[in-house]
């Protein structure tokens, strides 16, 4: 089984290229030739952050919900669900580069595939944060899309 982690925020767009991107790899060489072989585990990370104003303070932790996955989550599951790619979720809070590497270490992933942003030609060559700490940290491969 070749196993793929895909990190997926609250952007449809961007899970929805991630998703595509593995049902493709069925109908050209690429990773697997068959998408029976093939498990998705998708993460979704809950940014940890603190805010305090004259109001109080206001932590993550307060507003994480372990069971509230975006749209975007069931957006990509469903696609690659109904594509016959066996298909898992998980939802995290903490630090999102930091619980995406994690996450991937632990379901001992072949690959990580993340889906990027759109950018401009110059600054395709620049990553975002949370893609950069995945790149430097993680022991298996990513794939940026």
């Amino acid at each position: 089984m070749y196993k793929i982690v895909i990190p997926i925020d609250e952007d449809e767009t961007r899970a929805i290229t991630a998703a595509e991107f593995v049902t493709d790899l069925g109908d050209e060489s690429g990773l697997a030739a068959d998408l029976d072989e093939v498990s998705v585990s998708i993460i979704n990370v809950f940014k940890e952050f603190k805010a305090v104003d004259d109001g109080g303070n206001v932590r993550s932790e307060d507003l994480y919900d372990e069971d509230s996955y975006p749209d975007s989550v069931a957006t990509a599951r469903d696609h690659l669900a109904a594509a016959g790619v066996d298909v898992g979720v998980e939802r995290r809070h903490g630090d999102p580069g930091e619980e995406i590497v994690d996450f991937a270490e632990s379901v001992d992933a072949d690959t990580i595939i993340i889906p990027g942003r759109k950018r401009s030609p110059v600054g395709k060559a620049v990553f975002g944060s949370v893609t950069q700490d995945v790149i430097l940290n993680a022991d298996s491969p990513v794939t940026i899309v």
